[in-house]
């Protein structure tokens, strides 16, 4: 009857995969702060930086800073539980691709849909964070 009960609880609870979109950044990208809060929920604080406002918000444990207004720098640290793969792209809206540079501990895709650079970061075999550049170097 225990080994039933573990098995349920086990099968029940939710289980993040590299695929599953925790969040949208083709969509975010070049949007203003109204409209990725209308996507992802307030932030739970904003200030100015010399780049533009930078604002972070609980989904995903992501921080945005809106470049003449726009999101432009996104910082994706919510992913901790993901391999360090290119499947991981998945998380963020984006399907695998082969990036253009790898290392132990970085993949890089340069330029991908319409993005400067997506950067994702690994910690071991886990995933620790993405870093997107929109437009802006």
């Amino acid at each position: 009857m225990r080994a039933l009960l573990i098995a349920i609880a086990v099968l029940s609870s939710p289980v993040l995969l590299a695929d599953d979109t925790l969040i949208d950044v083709p969509g975010i990208i070049g949007k203003s702060e109204v409209a990725v809060a209308e996507m992802v929920g307030q932030p739970t604080e904003c200030t100015s930086t010399k780049h533009g406002r930078k604002c972070i918000y609980e989904k995903a444990e992501t921080e945005i800073v809106f470049i003449r207004g726009k999101a432009d720098w996104i910082t994706v640290e919510g992913i901790d539980t993901l391999p360090f793969n290119k499947n991981t792209l998945g998380a963020i809206g984006i399907k695998a691709q082969t990036p253009s540079f790898t290392n132990d501990f970085t993949m890089r895709w340069e330029p991908l849909q319409g993005m400067r650079s997506i950067s994702l970061f690994g910690a071991g075999s886990n995933a620790d964070y993405f870093y997107i550049k929109a437009y802006t170097e």
